[in-house]
């Protein structure tokens, strides 16, 4: 069965954007990450990915996934209200709108990847919810060395949930993000 790997970056205050809802600052780098070996590995090992409704919304045209979006798999996008008009797909690259949960949306991506990985790109509250849930086998965060002092956080809304992790690895990034990954124990 897929591996559920969850990753975000975040400032090193915590965020995973800033208090006007922005990504950008963490994306300083963006230019030079087609670089990051990291990247290259994840692509290659993937059959599936799992987003929510903002980080979907993220294109500015949902039809440029199927041309530019380096995950070339199904997506499962966490949504009560899918888009009016279906976004284009490819022969790789097909969308699923999920409207009963992040949970389900998994479930689904676990079929569709076969042995490969599922991979949950965002946004904090999906993957809020699959750690609540005991769904993530594995957490990637990359720290960009940036405070952004208010934002949305991650690691926000679990408490009263044993959620215990081990480090599995700790990656320099030549672009000045440190990457953490973390199993999640069950």
């Amino acid at each position: 069965m897929a591996h559920v790997i969850a990753g975000m970056t975040m400032s090193l205050d915590g965020f995973v954007s800033d208090g006007s809802g922005s990504v950008g600052p963490l994306y300083a780098d963006l230019g030079n990450m087609g670089d990051d070996p990291r990247a290259a590995e994840s692509i290659s090992t993937t059959g599936a990915v799992v987003m929510g409704r903002r980080t979907f919304e993220m294109a500015s045209d949902p039809d440029s996934y199927a041309d530019t979006y380096e995950f070339q798999v199904p997506l499962f996008i966490v949504s009560r209200h899918p888009p009016a008009s279906h976004p284009k797909e490819n022969d790789q690259l097909t969308m699923t709108f999920v409207g009963d949960g992040a949970v389900s949306a998994v479930r689904q991506a676990k079929v569709a990847a076969g042995a490969k990985n599922v991979v949950v790109v965002g946004g904090p509250r999906t993957i809020q919810s699959l750690l609540k849930a005991g769904e993530v086998d594995e957490l990637q965060i990359d720290i960009v060395p940036i405070l952004l002092e208010e934002g949305l956080r991650l690691l926000e809304n679990l408490a009263g949930h044993d959620i215990r992790l081990e480090r599995i690895g700790v990656d320099l990034i030549p672009t000045g993000r440190t990457g953490l990954r973390f199993a999640v124990k069950k």
